[in-house]
């Protein structure tokens, strides 16, 4: 029965206008705990390391809720998500706050350009302008996603840089990246240091970019430090220099994985 209806409200564009509505947040408050501790743990892992700010761009946005949790921090939300699926879901999501939330739907590349974006399905956490990473998913088992990972359709899609990001609305205080392995490519066009910057990484898959996303960070801001962050945890007690960080690494393997960089 909750399929059927499920079905019926996305046909008719009622279902995320009724997600993302007062009532359905009651409902939560009421019904679904377990959801909203998710939120405010999300909320306190942000704010153990990035104080109250201005501005913060969310980079591959997804359905928006790391820009929820953001807008408990800035005052402003500049998210990028270059999938139709789910940009419309943002626009809905966010269609009050249109003074804190500003959602562009492009991707963010070493470029302002136009490039293939590779499907999944449509908004699927999956979609990428990477053909590593759609390689790399179809080849692997089923034990890593549980599920067949495999790529149905391509499209060409706008692309933008930070750079060009910076100059339409200002220098942020943070920057998430989460593209699905395309991380690198994201770095290469920011030329100026940011105070916080977060980026995904798989590992080992993706251990030659993270070194090259490092090498980047560290041409931008030669004092910057790192730490390292799983499941809305911080894993260091402390922000460390890059040596230190590889050297953890090495001890510590962690197959998906956040890195946290302070630029001084």
């Amino acid at each position: 029965m909750k399929k059927t209806i499920r079905i019926f409200l996305l046909k008719n564009n009622l279902y995320y206008r009724i997600r993302y509505s007062f009532f359905f947040r009651i409902y939560q408050l009421l019904f679904k705990r377990t959801d909203i501790a998710k939120e405010r743990n999300e909320i306190l892992f942000y704010k153990s390391f990035l104080p109250s700010c201005n501005l913060i761009f969310d980079i591959g946005a997804y359905d928006g809720h790391k820009t929820k949790a953001f807008l408990s921090i800035a005052e402003k939300v500049v998210s990028c998500e270059p999938d139709a699926a789910s940009f419309k879901i943002l626009k809905t999501r966010f269609r009050n706050k249109k003074k804190r939330v500003v959602i562009e739907n492009k991707a963010v590349a070493e470029a302002d350009d136009e490039k293939k974006f590779l499907i999944h399905h449509p908004g699927s956490a999956f979609n990428t302008l990477s053909e590593k990473w759609k390689t790399t998913l179809e080849n692997d088992s089923i034990e890593k996603w549980n599920e067949k990972i495999l790529f149905s359709e391509e499209t060409i899609i706008p692309c933008t840089t930070l750079d060009s990001l910076i100059r339409k609305f200002g220098r942020p205080d943070f920057i998430k990246i989460d593209v699905e392995g395309y991380e690198e490519a994201v770095l290469k066009g920011l030329s100026q240091p940011v105070r916080f910057i977060s980026f995904e990484g798989l590992f080992p898959d993706y251990f030659i970019e993270l070194h090259n996303c490092i090498n980047r960070i560290e041409y931008l801001c030669t004092n910057a430090t790192y730490n390292i962050a799983a499941y809305e945890k911080l894993l260091l007690p402390a922000f460390v220099k890059k040596n230190e960080l590889f050297n953890w690494l090495a001890e510590n393997p962690v197959m998906h994985l956040e890195i946290i960089v302070n630029m001084k």
